[in-house]
């Protein structure tokens, strides 16, 4: 199998106020492969959110080694990084940050308007999209008028627009109840594995990190395979 991302002895340390020193992820090795589905499981504070960031390139302040499609991050310019965030790595999270002032077609597109002229194939994609989801007929609406679910349909919809390689979902079915998660995740998964894309996914519900085929729990500060 094709290594997506390569990570050793990854260590985080946060600066508090008083000079102290939190250290939240310690010596932690990770591999993630091409068209693979990944769960990480722990309870709140114990450094997820922390680790998606820094596996999603938003957060490139840590010690130890990361390797992106076999590159050195570090080895990255900025510029480059962020290029490489917005074509190959898709996130949803689990309020939705969707644009209260944009329509439902107008948020999914927004991460595609960086680096397409075309905006006529943008829509297309869109809006194909939407039809996947079965949200295509509130494609015009705002999104305070559609429910919990169709918000993160929306939001998931948005995090494929630009065909990503990876998608990092942070608790995407936190902020939802359990009939409507259910129906999310068991969809959303389905559909990275028909689409060949991986996932890291980060729950504290036992019972979705058992649906992935890759498992782990962050504990002590690092990741054990499950």
């Amino acid at each position: 199998m094709n290594k997506l991302i390569e990570i050793s002895n990854l260590k985080k340390i946060y600066n508090l106020s008083n000079k102290d020193q939190l250290l939240l992820i310690d010596n932690l090795n990770l591999t993630i492969y091409k068209n693979s589905i990944t769960s990480i499981i722990g309870p709140s504070g114990c450094g997820k959110s922390t680790l998606l960031n820094i596996l999603g390139l938003l957060d490139s302040n840590f010690h130890g080694n990361y390797f992106f499609e076999s590159k050195s991050i570090k080895e990255i310019n900025s510029k480059n990084l962020s290029n490489i965030r917005n074509k190959k790595i898709g996130f949803v999270h689990q309020f939705f940050h969707l644009i209260p002032e944009l329509t439902v077609l107008e948020n999914v597109i927004l991460p595609a308007l960086v680096q397409h002229d075309n905006i006529l194939d943008v829509n297309n994609d869109a809006c194909k999209l939407l039809e996947i989801f079965e949200i295509i007929d509130k494609k015009n609406m705002k999104p305070n008028k559609l429910s919990g679910g169709e918000q993160q349909r929306v939001a998931i919809a948005r995090s494929l627009i630009n065909k990503p390689n990876l998608i990092l979902a942070d608790e995407m079915t936190g902020n939802l109840d359990e009939k409507t998660s259910d129906e999310i995740i068991n969809f959303f998964l389905k559909f990275v594995a028909n689409h060949n894309i991986s996932l890291i996914y980060v729950t504290h519900n036992k019972k979705y990190a058992e649906m992935a085929k890759i498992k782990y729990e962050l504990r002590n500060r690092n990741l054990i395979l499950k």
